[in-house]
Order: structure tokens, then sequence, then C-alpha cells
């Protein structure tokens, strides 16, 4: 039996794989044949379908007709009333009457609208604060999806590097079983690696694309471009700029302002507010018009809207609490960011530097000892497999960094401008 009929048997898994691929483009799965997408153009593609941002800026005109709302002065009231009509005696039928007319208005002493206007603004200044989070948060989960997608396309660089690797040893073993230098279950075992090989990019591809296609949902598009991967294997360290007040932390303090607006609502509600009326008065019997003035205010005695005040004070204190929680939760969270990104660099420093060169030669002097007798096939598959490896630490590595990298900007605030930097 020659040994192409073991590589054919060796083989068939490889030809399995294929067909699941070609099926799977069947169904509308393609190759990336657009042009390049960098992370910039995934944000403006990006920010132009988002429904959040949508309805962020309704809520900031909602906000902004809250203040104009606010502002507004109370409405005044007419009053109408008549008097002795349809009684009895003198007061029988209509001509006896007396007709009042008089205008009211409700005088806002306490300062109320004032205190509404700046309670309405404030919320305002939460609003926006909030629609901020949502951008960063938005821009972050794309960049976290860009990542994802930049590691999916370099662990498909290295199951190609494992397959161009696998064959060119297995050709070596061809010609080493074709010359009796090697027994037959050596091609067949070489085969079949390269099957495995040829399996691997397979679903190295189909993780690319499904990366680049969760990508582009982002945008309503679909996944038939390139990622630029020049970033991916940029780890230097650049100082993140952050915004002077963390989204969070900004969203926290317009509540806090929001609480403490609250509280001079209720002072200023506390304060019992006069309504004054002025009108005329008709008396029917003998056709004269007199004028009528009046004054009325509530008594506190049962309700001096002491409790709301109260009640708006202790949210102020826990709206406080809160902010200072927050803050030290978001400290800590930069911290162990910044801890994640040293780690991950030292990582892929020492990859880079220590144990790929060290597999690569390995694989080299294993390849030329095997081919001249000095080495076993296990040594090479062992190589192999230690290259592969190290290739694939990396891109774990660099994924790690660049996720705590973009966690740090998000929790920075980093995305104000929406820029990749």
């Amino acid at each position: 039996m020659s040994v192409k009929v073991y590589r054919y048997a060796a083989l068939f898994g490889a030809a399995c794989a294929a067909c699941l691929s070609s099926g799977q483009a069947a169904h509308g799965q393609t190759p990336a044949v657009g042009g390049q997408i960098s992370l910039d153009d995934a944000f403006a593609r990006s920010l132009g379908e988002a429904p959040i941002l949508r309805a962020a800026e309704a809520a900031r005109e909602a906000a902004a007709a809250g203040v104009r709302q606010a502002d507004r002065a109370l409405n005044p009231s007419i009053n109408f009333m008549l008097e002795n009509a349809l009684g009895t005696g003198l007061y029988q039928g209509i001509d006896g009457t007396e007709a009042t007319f008089t205008f009211n208005q409700t005088l806002e002493w306490g300062g109320d609208r004032e205190a509404r206007t700046q309670l309405a603004v404030r919320q305002g200044e939460r609003v926006r604060a909030t629609g901020d989070v949502a951008r960063q948060t938005l821009l972050f989960d794309i960049e976290v999806a860009y990542i994802r997608a930049q590691r999916a396309q370099a662990d498909l660089l290295a199951a190609e590097q494992r397959l161009a690797l696998a064959r060119e040893v297995a050709e070596t073993v061809a010609r080493r079983v074709e010359a009796a230098r090697d027994p037959l279950l050596a091609a067949s075992r070489s085969d079949t690696l390269v099957a495995e090989a040829e399996i691997a990019v397979a679903n190295a591809r189909l993780a690319d694309m499904t990366a680049r296609n969760q990508l582009a949902m982002y945008w309503s598009g679909g996944g038939d471009f390139q990622i630029d991967m020049s970033t991916f294997d940029d780890v230097s360290a650049v100082e993140i700029e952050g915004a002077s007040l963390t989204p969070e932390i900004a969203v926290a303090r317009a509540a806090l302002q929001e609480a403490e607006a609250r509280i001079a609502v209720e002072r200023a509600r506390s304060t019992l507010d006069p309504t004054v009326s002025a009108g005329l008065r008709y008396f029917r019997n003998d056709s004269e018009v007199a004028f009528v003035v009046g004054f009325s205010i509530p008594l506190g005695v049962n309700d001096n809207n002491s409790a709301a005040v109260a009640r708006a004070s202790a949210e102020s204190a826990v709206a406080r609490i809160e902010t200072e929680v927050l803050q030290r939760n978001i400290e800590r969270q930069v911290a162990s960011a910044r801890s994640q990104m040293n780690i991950a660099a030292q990582e892929i420093a020492a990859i880079d530097q220590r144990l790929t060169p060290a597999a690569e030669e390995a694989v080299e002097r294993a390849r030329a000892g095997y081919a001249q007798g000095g080495f076993s096939y296990l040594d090479v598959l062992d190589a192999q497999r230690a290259l592969t490896a190290a290739r694939l630490q990396r891109n774990s590595a660099l994924e790690s960094y660049h996720r705590a990298r973009t966690a740090l900007k998000r929790l920075l605030g980093g995305y104000a401008s929406g820029s990749a930097q």
C-alpha cells in the first residue's frame, strides 16, 4: 500500500471540514472582501445608527421643556358669583340680584418659581450626564467587539501558520517514508495532523467571520470587511486622557445637586402663598357698580411641609454618601484595570523576548534534525505544538491588555470625543 493511500485516509477529516465550511458559505457566510475598517470608522458608523443616542437626545429635549415649564408663573383665575336671586319675599325673581366678578392671582412669596426652575435645571444636567454615560458605554461596547474581532483574526493567522508548518513537515515525512527511512505510520500521523490543522483553520475562519458580523451589527451592516490589526500589536504605554469628571461621578453629582435643589423646593412650599383678588359688583335693583378686593392665605395649622423638607434632606444625604461610595469603587476599578494592563504587558514582553524566539528556534532545529535523522517525528510535533501555543498565548495576552486598557478608558471617561485614541 502506497503512502498516498494513508494520506487520503488521514485527510478524510479535512474533507469533512471543507464540506462544513462550504455549507456555511451556502447559507450566506462569505469571507471578508470589503475594505479595511478602523476603530474610528466603526465608531462613526455606529453612532449614526444607535437608538440609545436618539433616546438620550429625546430625554435632553424633554428636560429642556421641563425647564421652560417650571419657569412659568401660576395661572390667574376668574370668579363669578350671582347672589340674591330666585329667593322669597324681597328676593323673588332676579330684580334684587347682585353679581360679582373677580380676578384672582396666587402670589408665590416663598420663591417657589425660582426653586422649581432650579430643580428642573438640575434634572436636565442629570439627564445630560446620563446621556454621556450611554454614549461612552456604547463606544466601549463597540471597542470591545472590535478587540474580539482583532483577536479572532490573529487566531486565524496563527491557525494558518500552524497549517503551513504542518504541511511542510508532512512533505519532509513523506520524503523520508518514500526513502524507507521512516515507517508508513509516520506519514499517516503527519497527514492526520495536517487534517487537524485544516479543521482548526476552518473553525478560526468561522470565528473570525462571526466576530466581524457581531461588530457590524452596531451599524446594521455585514461583516464583509477587514479589521485593522496595526493597533492590536501596539502595547505602548500611552497615557489615557480622561474627562475632568468621570461619567458615573458626573451623574452622581448631578443627582446630588438635584436632591439639594429639591430641598429648596420643599422649603419654598413651606411658605404660605396668599391669593389676592379684585373685581366688580353689580347691583341690579339700582344698576350701580362697586369695586371689590379680597385677600386670602392658607393657615399652616395641620401641614407646614416640614416632613417633606426632612425627607428631601435625607434623600440628599443618601445621594452624597452614594457619590462617595461610587468614587471609591471607581478608584478601585481604575487601579485594577491598570494592574491588568501591566500584567498583560509583562506577559507579552516575556513571550516576545523569550518564549516565541525559543519556540521558533526549537521548531527549526527539530525540523532540520529530523530531516537528517537526528530527531524523531515526536520531537518535531512537540516543537510545533509549543510554537502554536506560544502564538495563541500571545494573542490572549494582547486581548487582555486591550480589554483592560479599554475598561480603564471607559472608567476615566476617555470616550468624550468619541475617538479611538
